[in-house]
């Protein structure tokens, strides 16, 4: 598949789904090999959303 850029000032409009995919399978790596945190809290609240592109 080829996605051709689109770039709205500093935002990137378009991506590829598997390059979406990696990304998210590189993030969750580097958290779980950073191990626990052991004087972190035992609950926590988070909070996100999309910027609507």
């Amino acid at each position: 598949m080829i996605i051709q850029p689109r770039i709205k000032g500093f935002l990137c409009t378009t991506a590829h789904p598997q390059g979406c995919a990696q990304d998210v399978e590189n993030q969750i790596s580097r958290v779980r090999a950073g191990g626990l945190i052991k004087a972190g809290p035992r609950r926590v609240l988070v909070i996100g959303s999309s910027g609507g592109y």
